[in-house]
């Protein structure tokens, strides 16, 4: 692995693991646990790593036991680093407050907040004086993301003052071009209103998930970067209108340099499953989940 020079942060980058309490199978296929355990453990071969963000969708059944089986499996990775990595986590569409909050409070495990169940989970805090910001993207009972005025003009106060060495975004819903039909109704909405409140700050990088595909862009002159997911892989080869998900996981390793750059590498993480077909959904299919979680039309 790259070595990284003084002032330097290494971040893995996870998301989409759709854990469930019960241990019942994602997708009628895919045992999203055992996953999770082959992406920590090829985690475990990144040396310098200071840094773990799970960008939501975390769990697929929002259980408080879900929820306590990330949890625990999370921080016995870090302390498998002699303690030396935090653990920052930010809820998704299928997440569900109260027991994302029951269990992992705002998500920054490290000072564990005990926030409002009913209102957006944000947090923020220092690692090596590297600000991480978390924004909760969630609409409860739908897919899409969404920002409140409210959250953004947090995020304006907030980074009214630069932090020592740079701030770290993690939000579910990347503010970025979707991949396919069903993720576009699904996607965040109002991108501009994020990226008037980053431009000209001291923001690095916006780490996010949701796509189940590593996907790289810019919002406001800052890179955005999509994790892979632990459950499944989106086919973005698909044809037009359709959805379909194969076997696959995976996780970025994420470098903020010194000098400005950011750094993204994917990494795969292998079994003998890889590529099987976990779902096909067909344009009526699409259709139906755009309309029942997917963004109101404008009134």
């Amino acid at each position: 692995m790259f070595a990284l020079p003084p002032g330097a942060l290494r971040v893995v980058h996870l998301s989409d693991s759709h854990l469930s309490g019960d241990g019942s199978l994602h997708q009628g296929s895919v045992d999203t646990l055992a996953a999770l355990d082959r992406v920590l453990a090829e985690a475990a071969r990144v040396d310098g790593v200071r840094l773990l963000v799970g960008s939501g969708d975390l769990s697929d059944d929002g259980s408080t036991a879900s929820y306590a089986l990330l949890r625990d499996r999370l921080e016995a990775w870090a302390a498998s680093r002699d303690g030396q990595v935090d653990v920052v986590l930010v809820p998704g569409n299928h997440d569900l407050r109260a027991g994302f909050t029951e269990v992992l409070g705002d998500g920054h495990l490290a000072h564990g907040a005990q926030p409002c169940a009913t209102e957006p989970v944000d947090g923020v805090s220092l690692v090596d004086g590297w600000r991480v910001v978390t924004l909760d993207t969630s609409v409860p009972r739908a897919g899409y993301g969404l920002l409140r005025p409210e959250q953004l003009d947090r995020l304006r106060d907030l980074l009214a003052e630069p932090a020592p060495r740079g701030s770290v975004v993690v939000l579910h819903h990347p503010p970025l071009p979707a991949p396919t039909t069903l993720h576009e109704s699904l996607a965040l909405q109002a991108p501009e209103a994020l990226a008037e409140a980053l431009e000209g700050t001291d923001v690095r990088v916006v780490l996010a998930g949701h796509y189940h595909r590593p996907v790289v862009g810019s919002l406001a002159g800052v890179p955005v970067l999509a994790a892979p997911a632990v459950a499944n892989e989106t086919d973005v080869c698909a044809p037009h209108g359709t959805e379909r998900a194969v076997r696959g996981s995976g996780f970025l390793i994420v470098d903020l340099l010194p000098d400005g750059s950011v750094r993204s590498t994917p990494v795969r993480v292998h079994d003998e499953h890889d590529g099987a077909e976990v779902f096909v959904l067909d344009e009526e299919a699409v259709r139906a989940i755009a309309v029942a979680a997917g963004a109101p039309a404008p009134a």
